[in-house]
Protein backbone atom coordinates (compact mmCIF):
# COMPACT_ATOMS: atom_id res chain seq x y z
CA UNK A 1 0.00 0.00 0.00
CA UNK A 2 1.14 3.52 -0.59
CA UNK A 3 0.59 6.54 1.63
CA UNK A 4 -1.66 9.25 0.19
CA UNK A 5 -3.32 12.58 0.98
CA UNK A 6 -6.72 13.23 -0.59
CA UNK A 7 -8.09 16.75 -1.04
CA UNK A 8 -11.88 17.08 -0.92
CA UNK A 9 -13.44 19.79 -3.08
CA UNK A 10 -15.22 22.72 -1.44
CA UNK A 11 -18.66 21.66 -2.67
CA UNK A 12 -18.45 18.40 -0.71
CA UNK A 13 -17.04 19.64 2.60
CA UNK A 14 -20.52 19.67 4.14
CA UNK A 15 -20.87 15.94 3.38
CA UNK A 16 -17.28 14.99 4.22
CA UNK A 17 -18.23 11.90 6.30
CA UNK A 18 -20.09 10.47 3.30
CA UNK A 19 -17.13 11.17 1.00
CA UNK A 20 -14.82 9.43 3.49
CA UNK A 21 -17.08 6.36 3.43
CA UNK A 22 -16.86 6.33 -0.38
CA UNK A 23 -13.07 6.42 -0.05
CA UNK A 24 -13.16 3.45 2.31
CA UNK A 25 -15.41 1.63 -0.16
CA UNK A 26 -12.81 2.25 -2.87
CA UNK A 27 -10.19 0.50 -0.72
CA UNK A 28 -8.60 3.38 1.17
CA UNK A 29 -7.48 2.75 4.74
CA UNK A 30 -8.24 6.11 6.37
CA UNK A 31 -5.86 7.30 9.08
CA UNK A 32 -6.93 10.89 9.66
CA UNK A 33 -9.64 13.29 8.50
CA UNK A 34 -8.87 17.02 8.72
CA UNK A 35 -12.34 18.49 8.45
CA UNK A 36 -11.25 22.13 8.65
CA UNK A 37 -8.98 21.92 5.61
CA UNK A 38 -10.79 19.11 3.79
CA UNK A 39 -8.01 16.55 3.58
CA UNK A 40 -7.94 12.84 4.32
CA UNK A 41 -4.73 10.87 4.87
CA UNK A 42 -4.31 7.14 4.64
CA UNK A 43 -3.10 4.33 2.41
CA UNK A 44 -4.36 2.54 -0.68
CA UNK A 45 -3.18 -0.06 -3.16
CA UNK A 46 -1.63 1.65 -6.20
CA UNK A 47 -4.07 -0.13 -8.50
CA UNK A 48 -7.03 1.57 -6.74
CA UNK A 49 -5.80 5.18 -7.02
CA UNK A 50 -7.68 5.83 -10.29
CA UNK A 51 -10.93 4.62 -8.70
CA UNK A 52 -10.35 6.92 -5.74
CA UNK A 53 -9.65 9.90 -8.02
CA UNK A 54 -12.95 9.35 -9.83
CA UNK A 55 -15.09 9.55 -6.68
CA UNK A 56 -17.46 12.49 -6.29
CA UNK A 57 -15.94 15.07 -3.98
CA UNK A 58 -12.31 14.10 -4.59
CA UNK A 59 -10.37 17.11 -5.86
CA UNK A 60 -6.99 15.39 -5.94
CA UNK A 61 -4.85 12.53 -4.68
CA UNK A 62 -1.20 13.09 -3.78
CA UNK A 63 1.23 10.32 -3.02
CA UNK A 64 3.31 10.93 0.09
CA UNK A 65 7.01 10.57 -0.37
CA UNK A 66 9.14 9.23 2.42
CA UNK A 67 12.70 10.09 3.23
CA UNK A 68 15.37 8.86 5.60
CA UNK A 69 17.95 10.97 7.36
CA UNK A 70 21.43 9.61 7.86
CA UNK A 71 22.34 8.60 11.41
CA UNK A 72 23.93 11.34 13.55
CA UNK A 73 27.35 9.69 13.37
CA UNK A 74 27.25 9.47 9.56
CA UNK A 75 30.10 11.25 7.71
CA UNK A 76 27.55 13.04 5.49
CA UNK A 77 25.28 15.50 7.31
Amino acid sequence: MERIVVAVDDEHLDVLPEVVELMRGAGMVVDQVAEVVGTVTGAIEPSAVATLQALPGVAGVDRQRGFHLPPPDSPIQ
